[in-house]
């Protein structure tokens, strides 16, 4: 713990205990104690690195339940990383008795399997199945214009199955020569990132992989793919692009004519696209392509959007947490008055779902590669 948290001693000692992040923290809303705010953990690690304050089960579950979301860092006056921080306290309990098991469990998944839901991987392309027309050239493509990168959860989580089938009837509406890795696809690693586990095997792999197929273009329609390819993989080899983005392009250049769509939605920032990736405007420019739909934004919104819960492996480690923070941005969404809660990540889209069927409220959740997809098959 002393030698990880001891470049990031002066960044703790910043933090003046404002009481910004705690306004701020998705978490604390629900808990309501200090010490699952930023500036509580940052105290409780301080006192651990002074010998004030022992390791324990209790300072781990705290230093663990986090939602990663940034929103700290966001609203904090003084710069303080409290997200690096909390990484490297992570890091340095990893290989201790106080590191939570379903976070290893999840370790050895991707060890084992190369995916988090410790299925065969080889599995990563069912969700082709259910196409209507197979598409030519899925797996393994050489010189390929694009490579689209499916992740975990829309490769093997069959709620999220949508998100890329959509994904693939977009791009060959708009004749566009795509591949995929299938099989040799493994991880990108941003759990186990987010947990404070090693990723360079994951890494060493993928980049061999891609590099096989020669294409210089990878599109993710998951924002923490997306996110960890740009922050954690080597730059300047690849393009790396969000399915937002990506998408955004085809209908400005003509390639996507979509039909009208009469619905009124609202928009959630998912917390890796948005605060972490700074990507905001390319989701409301598709929302502003699709004919006849009316935008409503929430309350809190672009970098100050609220976090769905489904961040910093909490669906896993603390379910009631998760679920009650995606029920207040459930809330926020209904106050709007749209009938349809789009984001733009397949974890955003599974929690929000969630919490719309517990709450029964009459909104619909989609991913907004789903949402261009209906444009394209809307009949008058």
């Amino acid at each position: 713990m002393d030698e990880l948290l001891s470049e990031y001693y002066d960044e703790m000692l910043r933090c003046t205990r404002c009481g910004f992040c705690q306004a701020a923290c998705p978490t604390y809303d629900i808990f309501r104690r200090e010490s699952a705010t930023a500036r509580g953990k940052v105290q409780l690690l301080l006192a651990v690195v002074q010998r004030r304050l022992p390791m324990s089960p209790l300072v781990s579950r705290y230093i663990f339940s986090c939602m990663d979301c940034r929103s700290c860092f966001q609203n904090c006056p003084g710069g303080v990383r409290a997200y690096e921080i909390f990484g490297a306290a992570r890091r340095a309990l990893a290989n201790t008795e106080y590191f939570p098991m379903e976070l290893a469990r999840l370790g050895h998944h991707v060890e084992a399997c190369h995916n988090i839901s410790g299925e065969d991987n080889s599995n990563r392309l069912l969700w082709q199945d259910n196409l209507a027309c197979k598409p030519r050239g899925l797996v393994c493509k050489p010189q390929a214009e694009v490579l689209f990168y499916v992740g975990c959860v829309s490769s093997l989580y069959p709620r999220a199955y949508t998100i890329p089938q959509s994904f693939v009837e977009i791009l060959e509406a708009a004749q566009v020569d795509y591949t995929t890795l299938g099989g040799e696809e493994w991880c990108c690693g941003y759990p186990l990132l987010t947990a404070g586990l090693e990723i360079g095997d994951l890494i060493e792999h993928n980049l061999a992989a891609v590099r096989q197929l020669g294409v210089k273009k990878i599109v993710a329609t998951c924002p923490s793919c997306y996110h960890t390819w740009r922050e954690h993989y080597p730059a300047g080899e690849f393009e790396i692009v969000h399915a937002t983005e990506y998408l955004a392009g085809l209908l400005e250049s003509g390639r996507l004519p979509l039909r009208e769509v009469r619905q009124r939605v609202t928009y959630h920032d998912p917390c890796d696209l948005g605060r972490k990736s700074k990507q905001f405007d390319a989701p409301r420019r598709i929302l502003r392509a699709i004919p006849g739909l009316e935008f409503s934004e929430m309350t809190n919104n672009r970098a100050n959007a609220l976090c769905c819960g489904g961040g910093g492996n909490q669906e896993s480690l603390n379910p009631d947490l998760s679920a009650a923070v995606a029920a207040h941005r459930l809330a926020e969404a209904q106050q709007t008055g749209a009938t349809v809660l789009v984001s733009a990540c397949q974890q955003c889209e599974r929690t929000l779902s969630m919490a719309a069927r517990r709450e029964g409220a009459r909104l619909k959740v989609l991913d907004i590669v789903e949402l261009v997809k209906r444009a394209l098959d809307t009949q008058e």
